[in-house]
């Protein structure tokens, strides 16, 4: 086996969204201590389920991080990036992970999507 294998995955086409675990799990629960526990803060489990329920999976990912380094209080980090397309530029916005997952969900699909190549 070579040491390292050029792969082509179906998420190439499309993007990912990265959601700053540390941001969901520690700061916000720091800033709003009664919301330790709720469901709502797994930003990562409810995209993906609406993304598979709505057959947008594949070409989108959403996969979780470490530390984003932006802290913004009141906040969860996420970083959009559509890989590949030079049109479309990483963002990276802060979100209230419980009043702000439909416009989250919203600006995944708007940025994400895969294009349609041109003839």
């Amino acid at each position: 086996m070579k040491p390292i294998l050029e792969a082509n995955p179906i998420w190439q086409r499309g993007g990912v969204a990265i959601v700053c675990e540390k941001c969901t799990k520690e700061r916000y629960v720091e800033d709003f201590p009664a919301a330790a526990g709720d469901a709502r803060l797994d930003l990562k489990g409810y995209l993906k389920d609406r993304l598979k329920a709505e057959r947008r999976w594949g070409p989108i990912r959403v996969v979780t991080s470490s530390c984003l380094d932006v802290c913004a209080r009141g906040g969860a980090t996420v970083l959009l990036d559509a890989l590949g397309d030079g049109n479309r530029p990483a963002r990276c916005i802060v979100i209230d992970p419980l009043e702000g997952r439909e416009a989250l969900y919203d600006a995944i699909v708007e940025e994400l999507s895969p294009r349609p190549t041109p003839a």
